[in-house]
């Protein structure tokens, strides 16, 4: 089982068995943490990301198309 929380309030926002290929179609994931997620082939057509943490999330064929990413955070550094 895949929890997804809010990574300010710790509020679980969505939880399901697997998120490879996990419909998401215009989902409210605004803040959640996402570090080391597996979405591969996930539809998040229209989903909010806003401020997501996507830090090392394998995105590999997901569809991103109208979704919200401002603020989402993608860094990866290796010297954390």
């Amino acid at each position: 089982m895949v929890q997804i929380k809010n990574r300010f309030t710790g509020e679980l926002i969505l939880e399901l068995d697997d998120l490879r290929g996990a419909d998401l179609q215009g989902a409210d994931l605004q803040g959640a943490d996402l570090q080391d997620a597996d979405l591969r082939g996930a539809n998040l057509w229209g989903a909010n990301l806003q401020g997501a943490y996507l830090r090392k999330a394998n995105l590999w064929d997901a569809d991103l198309r109208g979704a919200n990413l401002y603020n989402a955070n993608f860094v990866y550094r290796d010297w954390e």
